[in-house]
């Protein structure tokens, strides 16, 4: 969870224009918040950031936090093929003891969508676009469509397991970037506005595309447009159920977290999309929801591992929260959620409320002041 600064401002710039509440829709939100009483337990409070052991202790003690999260990096584990760095292992350890002494129980993300350069370099290690354009902005591996080199992504995290053990609150799966469950994207400078490019175009992919001679944008004569898309999107959900297996592999059996991001595609927006060729002017293309895969119901409906949960990635957005939630009861699975990185210190207590509102398991903190997290006091007395 690295994060560029122009792609924050940039995905922040979109994510406000696209989906913020007018300040009617706003107050009315805070408004049904406030009078609705609740006997859902208060969730579990979670801390995502690098903060001292000092502001730890007192996120513990005073803020009601139980969890944190601790992430790794592929490309930091693994700089060599098959030649790990055991001194950075060791540190990750060693900071999983001290948190764990401190009180926390500990989330964890190997990191695997941050692959090592010798990865990357692979046939098949990256993504490619519609016009032939390989994705290189950020490291996470074309392992949708790059099946063959999955062994080396299982072969990590078996060493992973092995070194640092199992006992995790969750373990985070995605894949994409920022370690959520997304295909690459790419925001045009001069407008903002995301691209409309679909990363389905490398040699692996080709072989699989149903349709191998047809772009998006291209007349769709014997229904194309379709069945490019749900084979897109059902690749997506292919590979969420492949990362679950491969933390079983490799010796964790624990809660595996699928980390959804964004908004989400909606009803409708599969035909809508298909009705204009995927030529990136239908509405949830406008927004980036399917090129970028974000087809959590299908996805959601695909999982068969009975110890996962929906997460979301965009905690302040309470229709976002409450539809994963939904789609989590159904399928008789747990919800939890995170703050994004746009979220302001006074967002905090209704984010909260609401986390408690839609049932949430646990909910996470992104990157906020310590004395913000422990001002915000709706969860402290009530989330242990």
């Amino acid at each position: 969870m690295k994060l560029n600064s122009t792609k924050i401002a940039a995905a922040a710039a979109a994510a406000i224009a696209l989906f913020t509440l007018t300040p009617a829709e706003a107050q009315a939100s805070a408004a049904r918040t406030a009078n609705v009483v609740t006997t859902a337990a208060a969730p579990v409070l979670g801390i995502i950031g690098n903060y001292s052991d000092a502001d730890m202790t007192s996120l513990y003690n005073t803020g009601g936090a139980t969890d944190v999260l601790v992430e790794m990096s592929w490309a930091q584990a693994e700089p060599t093929k098959g030649v790990y760095n055991e001194q950075y292992l060791t540190g990750v350890a060693k900071r999983i003891s001290t948190l764990k002494a401190l009180g926390y129980t500990i989330s964890f993300n190997a990191g695997v969508h941050e692959a090592p350069a010798w990865m990357l370099n692979l046939p098949g290690g990256r993504f490619v676009d519609q016009n032939g354009a390989t994705y290189t902005d950020s490291p996470e591996p074309n392992l949708i469509f790059g099946t063959r080199n999955r062994y080396l992504a299982e072969r990590y995290l078996t060493k992973v397991f092995t070194r640092l053990g199992g006992n995790f609150s969750i373990v985070r799966v995605g894949g994409g970037h920022w370690g959520e469950l997304t295909y690459p994207s790419k925001v045009n400078p001069t407008t903002g506005k995301l691209r409309n490019l679909y990363y389905a175009f490398d040699a692996n992919a080709q072989r699989l595309n149903p349709v191998p001679t047809w772009k998006p944008g291209q007349p769709s004569t014997t229904g194309q447009a379709g069945k490019f898309l749900r084979w897109y999107l059902n690749s997506l959900a292919e590979y969420q159920n492949w990362q679950i297996v491969a933390l079983r592999k490799a010796g964790y059996q624990g809660n595996a977290a699928v980390l959804y991001p964004s908004y989400g595609m909606r009803a409708g927006d599969y035909e809508k999309a298909v009705a204009t060729n995927l030529a990136g002017t239908s509405s949830p293309e406008i927004n980036g929801e399917v090129q970028r895969g974000y087809d959590a119901t299908r996805q959601v409906a695909a999982l068969t591992d009975r110890k996962v949960v929906v997460y979301g990635t965009w905690a302040e957005n309470f229709n976002t929260v409450n539809y994963l939630a939904g789609l989590a009861r159904a399928k008789g699975l747990p919800a939890m959620a995170e703050t994004s990185h746009v979220m302001t210190a006074t967002q905090m207590p209704l984010v909260m409320a609401q986390a408690q509102q839609a049932g949430l398991s646990a909910l996470y903190i992104v990157r906020q002041k310590p004395t913000d997290i422990v001002s915000a006091t709706y969860l402290a007395a009530s989330a242990r």
